[in-house]
C-alpha cells in the first residue's frame, strides 16, 4: 500500500506465491539480524553509494530481503512477535508507534468495488426473499420459480433495467416500478450471490449494488464492516498462523478500511478489493481462524492524535522497516521479521534483459546504486540505480528497477560475486 489515502502499490501476497502483513519500548534499540546464506548475516550500515559492479558472464547477481515496500507492519514479523509471546496489542504498537486503540460502533458499514465483476452489470443467483430496492426506499421482490435462473440489473439511460435469464440463456425484462436511483440485491438471509463474468459465483454479506460510472457501472458490496474483515482477514495471512498475529492482522484491516473510507470521494465506493486497496474476497473465502480473530477484537481500530491511522502492512520488511509518511510509521530494526524463516532472496539478471528493458543504454556493462534511505541492510533500500552502458548512463529509482524484474522488494544490493 502506498503512504497516501489512497494507495496505488500492491500489498505483497503470501504462502506459496511470497508471505502475504508494545513491546512497549523494551526493544528501541534493537538490531535486526536476517540470514541471507547459512554462513552469512545482513548488517545496518549508512547509506552510501556503492561500487560500480560489472557484469560477470553477461549477468548481474541481485540479494535482497524482505517482500513489499515495507512500511508499517511486517506479517511475517506478526507471526514472529506472536511466536515470542507477544498480544495483538503489543504487536501494533510495536509496528505504529505512538498509537493508540479506539473502537467503531458495531453498525459502521463499508462499500467496497467488486472489481471482478466487470462487464457493467449485477448477475445474482435467485433466492428466496431476493428484492431489489432504489434509493428513494421502494422495493421489488422478484418472483420465484425454476424458469428464472438468474437475475440481472443493467443500465437502461439514466436508469436501470432488471431482467432474468431463461434456462435458453435469453434475457426478459421484468417491470419494476423503482426509480432511477442506485439499484441493489437484498435478501433475508443478507448474503447475496454474485455471478461472476467467467460465471463462478461469489457470495457476499449484505447488500450488492449497481452503481452508475459513465456510460457503465461498477458493482459494489456495502456490509458491515466486522463482515468485510472476515473476508480480508485470510486473503491477507494465513490464519493457521499463531492467533495473535492473525489478530493484528485483522485490526490492522479493520483501521486501514476506515482510514479509506475517511478519504473517500464520489466514486460511489470506499475501498477496492484487490492489492491497491486490500484484498477482499467475500463470505466464502472466510475461515473459523479469520473469524475468531475479528470476534477477538470486535471493532477495534489504530489511532493517532484521534484520528484513525493509516495502518500499512507488507508481507516483510528484510529486518528494519521504512520510514514512512506519517510519524507512527517509523523505520526501525525488527528483531521478529526473520524469525520464522529467512526473509533473503537472490535473483539473477542478464545484462541482455536490462539492456532490453533500457535500450538506449546500449550493452549494458555495469550496475551501480548510488543513492539509498539509510534503513536497513547494505543501507538500506535502493533510492536511484545507474545503468551503464556502451552508449550512454540511465539513472531509475530503485523501485522502477525492482518492479521491472519483479524483485520482492528495493531493499537490495548488486552482488560483486555472481555465484
Amino acid at each position: 500500500m502506498s503512504g497516501s489515502p489512497t494507495p496505488a502499490v500492491a500489498i505483497a501476497p503470501y504462502a506459496s506465491t511470497g508471505p502475504a502483513r508494545m513491546i512497549k519500548r523494551l526493544l528501541g534499540a534493537a538490531t535486526a539480524l536476517i540470514m541471507i546464506t547459512a554462513s552469512a548475516v545482513l548488517t545496518i550500515i549508512p547509506a552510501h553509494a556503492d561500487p560500480a559492479i560489472s557484469a560477470r558472464s553477461g549477468s548481474f547477481t541481485i540479494r535482497g530481503a524482505g517482500w513489499g515496500h515495507g512500511w508499517g507492519m511486517s506479517q511475517y514479523g506478526a507471526y514472529g512477535a506472536a511466536r515470542k509471546g507477544l498480544s495483538w496489542k503489543q504487536i501494533l504498537a510495536f509496528y505504529y508507534r505512538g498509537t493508540g486503540l479506539s473502537k467503531m460502533a458495531s453498525e459502521t458499514k463499508i462499500k467496497v468495488w467488486i472489481s471482478s465483476d466487470n462487464d457493467n452489470s449485477l448477475r445474482v443467483l435467485p433466492t428466496s426473499g431476493l428484492a431489489v430496492s432504489d434509493t428513494a426506499g421502494h422495493r421489488y421482490t422478484v418472483p420465484t420459480g425454476a424458469k428464472y435462473t438468474s437475475w440481472r440489473i443493467s443500465r437502461s439511460g439514466a436508469g436501470y433495467r432488471l431482467s432474468y435469464r431463461t434456462s435458453s440463456g435469453a434475457y426478459v425484462t421484468k417491470s419494476t416500478g423503482l426509480t432511477t436511483g442506485t439499484w441493489s440485491f437484498s435478501t433475508r438471509s443478507k448474503i447475496v450471490k454474485v455471478i461472476l463474468p467467467n460465471g463462478s459465483v461469489r457470495p457476499y454479506r449484505g447488500t450488492v449494488a449497481l452503481i452508475k460510472r459513465g456510460a457503465g457501472a461498477r458493482t459494489v458490496n456495502k456490509v458491515l464492516l466486522e463482515d468485510y474483515v472476515k473476508g480480508v482477514v485470510p486473503a491477507e495471512m494465513p490464519t493457521s498462523w499463531a492467533a495473535d498475529a492473525v489478530r493484528a492482522q485483522a485490526v490492522a484491516a479493520r483501521s486501514y478500511a476506515v482510514r479509506l473510507q475517511k478519504f473517500a470521494g464520489n466514486s460511489g465506493y470506499d475501498i477496492c478489493d484487490t492489492t491497491a486497496c486490500q484484498v477482499y474476497r467475500g463470505m466464502a473465502f472466510e475461515t473459523s481462524g479469520g473469524n475468531a480473530a475479528v470476534r477477538a477484537t470486535t471493532g477495534a481500530i489504530v489511532t493517532y492524535r484521534g484520528a484513525v491511522a493509516l495502518t500499512q502492512f507488507a508481507s516483510s520488511n528484510g529486518g528494519h522497516s521504512a520510514r514512512g509518511d506519517y510519524p507512527y510509521l517509523a523505520a526501525q530494526p525488527d528483531p521478529y521479521d526473520g524469525l520464522i524463516k529467512s526473509q533473503a532472496w537472490i535473483r539473477t539478471l542478464s545484462a541482455s534483459s536490462i539492456s532490453q528493458a533500457w535500450p538506449s543504454v546500449g550493452t549494458v556493462r555495469r550496475l551501480q546504486i548510488t543513492s539509498r534511505d539509510g534503513a536497513g541492510a547494505w543501507g538500506g533500500r535502493v533510492k536511484a540505480i545507474k545503468i551503464i552502458g556502451t552508449a550512454r548512463t540511465a539513472t531509475v529509482s530503485g523501485t522502477t528497477f525492482q518492479r521491472m524484474f519483479g524483485m520482492r522488494s528495493s531493499l537490495y544490493t548488486v552482488a560483486e560475486d555472481p555465484t
